[in-house]
């Protein structure tokens, strides 16, 4: 049987530190220093078209002709919005909305200089997303007796332009997939802040709706470090790798990402966690409830996912409840993406990797090497599982005797969606927020774009037949509301949905 394992950015992103290597000497001047900002605009945008054209399988894809128009058009964006680019907030918004535009999680960039910030700006006021608009979360106490919005109040429009509008131009523009409730969550505090954003105005005025009445505020806009102040919002968590034991015999298993480089910290907690399960798997299997803690997962490798659910369910109990099976996969064979699969090999190599890996990179490289030497554009690896026409002779056991509860927040795509495709197919039941959602393009490489300030994820193969479609979000069974980093009411919910 074959099994298609999916890696986000924490697995694959090995090729991009040699790159980085290569850079220009002024990459490693500060974000702030004078330079041509309009030329890099031009250079950096013209790269990652080229890339995308090399390397992504979207670009011939006969199932998304839209994909090299959303291209074309974007990089005519940037372009233009580098005739007046003049300092580095241009020409990092710019390449965003970019980015942003081919509405794909999958697709990203990042700054190689970490510790750089843009200064911000604000009116005193931040919303965030609730329910059907945005609210005012956040104030300056200062402002106790201005004349600014109360908290709870609701945005109906700015400057003549309604909110929905305004959350899409100020937001989505530059995020990407503005329809998603996870981005929305996520991100939804960025409508009333400016981060030297050239190709968005700050708003004059207001109205807002408050205990039935509307109001219109102007807006006094200011420099403020909103960095704490957002955090808090965003009430948000990353755990720490964990296998707990309760008092009442439940279990908690936290695990934040599912990072496949064997090289990283990460992957020896999670070989320390898949340890751990295993030893303890006969008192997993008959706790009154497990709880698989995702929150902050944003992908990796879907490997770890597999093990986990073959402790807790058995493999006799996964061939009997079958996910719907993808059809193929096919990889983009380009010397790009050959080269960071090659990278990836030779790290499994050099830390005595798990087999099963070392196999399905193998696979990947020879099957890419083979279609580039023959002109393909595609490598294509079928599912080689014969469909099951008729029942087991025998039911299979379910040797969980307790709930399984997958616990998400709008972190989780990638390799976290697949882990949770798979848990729900064998029974466990989702609790917490909705999670993201990710396209059917996968497997993501980093290339350092010519400037050397800026690298950019590239996916590299694309899911055919896949169940779950393009941005389509896992939704939970019970929903729990409330702050998403308190652990103590969060357990106190789950409880509360066991059967009496």
């Amino acid at each position: 049987m074959k099994r298609f394992l999916t890696a986000g950015v924490a697995c694959l992103a090995l090729a991009s530190a040699a790159q980085a290597q290569d850079a220009p000497a002024d990459a490693l001047q500060p974000m702030d220093q004078p330079r041509d900002w309009s030329a890099t605009l031009v250079q950096d945008a013209t790269a990652l078209h080229d890339i995308m054209v090399d390397s992504h399988p979207g670009t011939h894809d006969p199932l998304n002709p839209e994909f090299r128009a959303r291209l074309e058009q974007g990089l005519a964006a940037a372009l233009e919005r580098a005739k007046t680019t003049t300092d580095v907030g241009g020409w990092w918004w710019a390449l965003r909305a970019y980015v942003a535009s081919f509405q794909d999680g999958h697709v990203q960039i990042g700054m190689t200089q970490r510790d750089f910030g843009f200064p911000t700006r604000w009116p005193g006021f931040l919303t965030v997303y609730r329910g059907a608009g945005q609210v005012v979360a956040s104030r300056d106490e200062a402002d106790a007796d201005a004349d600014a919005p109360p908290l709870g109040a609701r945005l109906i429009d700015c400057d003549g332009v309604d909110a929905a509008t305004l959350a899409e131009q100020r937001i989505g523009q530059f995020r990407g997939r503005w329809f998603l409730e996870a981005i929305q969550t996520r991100f939804g505090d960025w409508m009333f802040i400016n981060a030297d954003n050239p190709w968005q105005t700050e708003m004059k005025a207001c109205r807002f709706e408050a205990d039935g009445a509307t109001k219109t505020y102007a807006l006094n806009w200011r420099v403020a470090d909103l960095n704490e102040r957002r955090a808090q919002l965003m009430q948000s968590t990353r755990p720490d790798f964990a296998l707990k034991h309760f008092d009442d015999g439940g279990f908690w298993i936290s695990t934040p990402t599912f990072n496949g480089d064997p090289s990283s910290e990460n992957y020896s907690e999670l070989t320390a966690l898949i340890a751990d399960m295993k030893a303890k798997q006969e008192a997993l299997r008959a706790a009154p409830y497990v709880v698989l803690d995702l929150r902050g997962n944003g992908g990796g490798s879907s490997h770890w996912s597999q093990l986990m659910a073959q402790i807790l369910w058995g493999d006799d109990w996964m061939t009997a409840h079958p996910e719907p099976a993808i059809e193929a996969v096919e990889w983009r064979a380009s010397d790009g993406n050959i080269a960071e699969i090659s990278a990836f090999l030779d790290k499994l190599r050099a830390t005595n990797g798990q087999p099963e890996l070392i196999a399905w990179a193998e696979d990947a490289i020879n099957g890419m090497t083979a279609a580039k030497a023959a002109g393909q554009i595609y490598w294509r690896s079928a599912n080689d599982e014969e469909p099951v026409d008729a029942a087991p002779p025998s039911p299979a056991p379910q040797l969980m005797a307790g709930r399984v509860y997958v616990l998400t927040d709008s972190s989780c795509g990638s390799a976290c969606l697949d882990a949770v495709d798979l848990w729900k197919t064998v029974g466990a039941v989702q609790v917490g927020r909705e999670t993201s959602a990710d396209t059917v393009y996968m497997e993501i490489r980093e290339p350092v774009l010519p400037s050397g300030l800026a690298q950019i994820a590239v996916p590299m193969k694309v899911y055919r037949g896949r169940a779950r479609g393009n941005n389509e979000p896992q939704r939970p069974q019970y929903v729990i509301e409330g702050d998403m980093s308190d652990d103590a009411a969060l357990l106190a919910s789950i409880r509360r949905l066991q059967p009496h």
